[in-house]
Formats: structure tokens, C-alpha cells, sequence
């Protein structure tokens, strides 16, 4: 299915963990089977239009909140600034979430904004596949504004307007680099609380193995940093990328 289904199908998910329904008990109050809701929620089949009002009725939400999605929409060619480290369409983003001791792997899309000098940004977080973007977990949505040394991105939550997030990136000191800093945002579970996750960002898919892990974890340094002035300061990539 197409990525409209998919993210209408995250939205019910949305809503419906955050009245606290299991699947069980939610295709019990939309008399539909697990299996149905489940297929809804992950996009595979296409709900029409008299389920989904009835969702919304269940949920308590207006059913505008299902169909509103604005599928992503860049030139063909996109011309990018060629003056800062993010000058093609595409980059790849890296972090370890220690929730589920796993690498998490995100594409960012870049194309040039209509209005002043940001640079619009889409965030697929937490996708399977760089060739299959649209499967994952989250997508974002905002804007780029670089600088000669330093790169920042805002961005919303599509599905959920209230979770935002913010990449601060140090640009390399050389083309071939990656890109290191913070993402920040709202965590989930275990906890619903303020976090930063120290991040890579690299203009070319990396070999996902040991060293990459370890050069996104938090090093030594950066522990006793954390300690000594009660700030996380992220050092910049080491020579292994070099």
C-alpha cells in the first residue's frame, strides 16, 4: 500500500495507545478482528471511509486528524547551496537507543525551501531500509538552516504535532566526514521525559558494524564531560572516519 494508508494507519496506532486501548480492545470496539486492525494501522490494507469514522467516533478525535497527511513533494533536481557540509538531497543519521541496544538508522531528505534561506527537511526515523523510507517509525517534517560551522534542524512529528525535535550538528572540517551532534526531543517508554541522543550524520551510507556503534555511543570523554560541567558535549568524530 501506498504511504497515504501507512500514515493513516499510524495515526489510529497514535490515538489509540494514547487512550491507553491494547489491539485487542480496540478491534472489539470497532468490531473488526486483531488481524484487521492490525493490517489498518501498518498500511497493508486500505480502510474505507465508513470504518475510519467510526474510529474516530471510538477515539474521540475529528476524522481530520486521520486524512491529513501531505506526502512528501521535492524537485526533481533539486539545487542545494554548495557552501555548507548538507548540499545534496540525501544523508544518512545514525544513533544507538539503548531502550533496545540497537543501531537506529534514519534518512533525512533535503530540497530547497520556497521561502527565506532554510532549506525544507523530511526525517524518516527509524526506517528498515534506505530504499524503502516510507516504512518508518516516525516521519518528521521542518526545516534546515546551516551555518559555515555549525548546522540546526527543527522538526515535527507528523502523526503527532506536540513531538518535536531538534539536530544540532557540528559540519566536518572535511567534505568526506561524517557529521556529529545531538538530537533532542520528547523520549517514550520507559519514560515520557526531555532527551539527547548523541547522532551521526554522514552524506554516504556507512558499513553498520562494531565500529560504527562505538564511535555513536558515548565515549569516556564524554561521560566525564557530562559529569564534570553537567553538560552533554558531544567531541567530534574520530579518526576511523577520517
Amino acid at each position: 500500500m501506498g504511504s497515504f494508508s501507512y500514515h493513516v494507519g499510524q495515526r489510529i496506532k497514535k490515538y489509540r495507545k494514547s487512550h491507553g486501548y491494547t489491539i485487542e480492545q480496540f478491534s472489539a470496539m470497532i468490531n473488526k478482528s486483531k488481524a484487521t486492525l492490525s493490517k489498518y494501522e501498518n498500511g497493508s490494507i486500505t480502510i474505507d471511509v465508513e470504518t475510519l469514522y467510526s474510529i474516530a467516533k471510538v477515539l474521540d478525535v475529528d476524522l481530520k486528524c486521520f486524512v491529513d497527511y501531505q506526502p512528501p513533494v521535492f524537485h526533481s533536481e533539486p539545487v542545494l547551496p554548495q557552501n555548507f557540509y548538507f548540499n545534496q538531497p540525501h544523508a544518512y543519521m545514525y544513533y544507538y537507543d539503548g531502550r533496545i541496544r540497537q543501531l537506529v538508522r534514519s534518512l533525512l531528505c533535503f530540497s530547497p525551501s520556497t521561502s527565506g534561506n532554510a532549506i525544507d527537511v523530511i526525517l524518516y526515523l527509524g526506517v528498515e531500509s534506505f530504499h524503502n523510507p516510507e516504512r518508518c517509525q516516525h516521519l518528521f517534517t521542518g526545516e534546515m538552516k546551516p551555518y559555515d560551522t555549525i548546522t540546526h534542524m527543527v522538526l515535527n512529528n507528523q502523526i503527532n504535532e506536540a513531538e518535536k525535535m531538534y539536530i544540532c550538528m557540528l559540519n566536518p572540517m572535511q567534505n568526506h566526514t561524517p557529521a556529529i551532534g545531538l538530537l533532542s526531543g520528547i523520549g517514550s517508554s520507559p519514560f515520557f521525559a526531555p532527551i539527547a541522543i548523541k547522532t551521526m550524520i554522514s552524506k554516504q551510507p556507512l558499513e553498520e558494524n562494531d565500529l560504527l556503534i562505538n564511535a555513536i555511543k558515548l565515549d569516556k570523554d564524554e561521560y566525564h564531560l557530562l559529569k564534570y560541567y553537567n553538560m552533554m558535549v558531544i567531541n567530534r568524530p574520530t579518526t576511523l572516519f577520517l
